[in-house]
């Protein structure tokens, strides 16, 4: 059944903006995969989202046989699930030096 399209802002603070990216990072325990997401933001915010990021990313434990990769930027789509959205590996490179 397709997902109702809604209006997601940016959860930056005080930004009152429409969010066009998700950050997450692809989390596994070896037998479910799933996004855990750091932000939603919008392009303006984006930079210090992605930063923020991996801070965020730091503080979070995993047990033996989890995965938890590096956070990534995914173009946000709503009514489109977390498997349907495309990375921007573009973006990701001009943040990261």
């Amino acid at each position: 059944m397709p997902m109702k399209p809604y209006k997601v802002l940016c959860l930056q603070s005080e930004c009152k903006n429409l969010a066009n990216f998700k950050i997450a990072s692809r989390w596994s325990d070896g037998g479910v995969e799933e996004l855990k997401t750091y932000a939603l933001t919008c392009e303006k915010c984006l930079p210090a989202a992605f930063a923020q990021s991996f801070e965020k990313h730091k503080s979070c434990r995993t047990i033996p046989g989890e995965v938890l990769e590096s956070p990534m930027i995914f173009e946000l789509h709503t009514g489109r699930h977390s498997n349907q959205l495309v990375r921007r590996t573009d973006l990701e490179a001009s943040f990261i030096s």
